[in-house]
């Protein structure tokens, strides 16, 4: 026995010393698995709280009754509705007010509702690429449907924001709530593809294309079998001036807009209404370049192409701000939509005072604290489109104000516009289209374009 008590009490210390070995390499593998505390900020040091303008007046408006009137339907109508840029993470689905639910029933009762999903459905936030945090949860998808939206563009700047990954997550979140789009896929040829739906009792078959226009090639495609977005990119030419001059044109490339005519001509075979989706950036939002009200003339061309084409509706998002409507040939070209649901600040992850700084959307006038800058007044206004088609024909086009709280806990929520500010809205669509001999006629709380 004693002979052997040295070799047992070797294997002993041994084993003693593997097992705190392998404790130890268990606790370091543990604490690499487990995720760093996140970062706490100070929200009361965030726009969400901190006011600057007195909250709107509420106006005693029986908005019940007034979208009552407008939703009467003839035999065979099919409505649609469209909407501009959505940056979406708080539940809106639920707000009680009349401002708010009447604007979700015209969406909620139309038979498509339509926007652009600027933002991110998934569950990876390890794998944000840039500044802002446009994140919800794949379970998100089904507040997207409870707002009625049920068909989406998806060619956008914030689609790959979560990289491959995120653009995987968000096309199953978006399938499984069935939400129809259009604009992104797993491959290049699948974000080429139109989305397509029917409606309810009706043979008729609607098609969305969606494409991205950027100032410069940035989400061009460089891997045709991986995630791609569809994209229409721009070309710079030098051209030669009187005395030796040199001067810059730039425009979309031609072979990316003949690859959009294609897919149009394509879809148009099979469907018997086709949409596209333009969002443009034909420069960046940096304030140093104004109010993006007005389309570019060479930016003009791919709308125009798009309807040359075959395409029934064009609509255009992207500037943050409205432009004008055309009536084109006799189908209607939407500029720009402006923002419709306008979340894009995330003060719970970003200290407010660091949003202001890296921001170069926000206005930034003199001898003004960074407590109080906000964007101008036009990024947070907007229009819900509400078109009627009867026979496969276009009918009505109506337009219904919108403004966004800039501030307080529903920023970034939209609402149906009051008396002042619909006139407003109005009025400034009214000159922004009146170049495109487009003439738009004020019903009161909303308006209509003459076809």
């Amino acid at each position: 026995m004693e002979a052997r008590t040295p070799h047992l009490a070797n294997r002993l210390a041994v084993a003693i010393l593997t097992a705190i070995g392998l404790s130890c390499a268990g606790s370091s593998a543990l604490a690499q698995a487990r995720p760093a505390p996140a970062l706490e900020f100070d929200r009361s040091m965030s726009v969400y709280n901190r006011r600057v303008h007195p909250p709107e007046p509420v106006e005693n408006v029986d908005w019940a009754g007034r979208v009552t009137a407008l939703l009467r339907e003839e035999p065979g109508d099919v409505i649609i509705t469209a909407v501009g840029d959505m940056i979406f993470n708080q539940q809106i689905s639920t707000l009680p007010e009349p401002y708010h639910r009447q604007l979700l029933r015209l969406m909620q009762e139309a038979d498509i509702a339509y926007g652009n999903l600027e933002f991110s459905l998934n569950s990876h936030p390890e794998l944000q690429r840039p500044f802002y945090n446009f994140r919800a949860d794949p379970e998100f998808a089904w507040e997207v449907a409870a707002t009625g939206i049920n068909l989406v563009s998806m060619a956008n700047n914030h689609a790959l924001d979560f990289g491959p990954e995120g653009l995987r997550d968000s096309l199953r979140a978006l399938d499984l709530a069935q939400i129809t789009h259009a604009g992104a896929g797993l491959t290049l040829d699948a974000a080429h593809e139109p989305g397509t739906t029917t409606v309810q009792s009706r043979k008729t078959r609607f098609a969305l294309l969606s494409y991205m226009r950027y100032w410069t090639a940035k989400y061009r495609c460089v891997d045709p079998a991986g995630p791609c977005l569809a994209t229409i990119n721009p070309a710079t030419i030098l051209t030669a001036g009187d005395g030796g001059a040199v001067s810059e044109v730039e425009g979309p490339v031609a072979s990316d807009i003949e690859a959009m005519e294609d897919d149009v001509v394509l879809a148009k075979r099979h469907n018997d209404i086709v949409f596209v989706a333009l969002h443009n950036h034909d420069v960046s939002h940096h304030r140093a370049y104004g109010i993006q009200d007005h389309t570019p003339p060479n930016d003009q061309i791919m709308y125009r192409k798009a309807v040359e084409a075959g395409a029934d509706i064009v609509i255009g998002t992207g500037p943050h701000v409205l432009r004008g409507i055309e009536i084109y040939k006799g189908k209607p070209i939407f500029y720009s939509l402006s923002d419709f649901i306008y979340q894009y600040r995330t003060p719970d992850k970003i200290p407010v005072d660091l949003i202001h700084q890296r921001d170069g959307e926000i206005a930034r006038p003199t001898n003004v604290s960074v407590w109080d800058r906000r964007d101008t007044r036009q990024t947070f206004e907007g229009v819900l489109v509400r078109m009627t088609v009867n026979g496969e024909k276009l009918r009505r086009i109506q337009l219904i104000p919108v403004t966004i709280d800039d501030e307080g806990p529903l920023y970034g929520v939209p609402r149906l516009a009051g008396t002042k500010r619909a006139a407003e809205i109005i009025q400034e669509l009214k000159e922004l289209s009146a170049p495109y001999g487009t003439t738009i006629v004020d019903n009161g709380w909303y308006a209509e374009v003459r076809l």
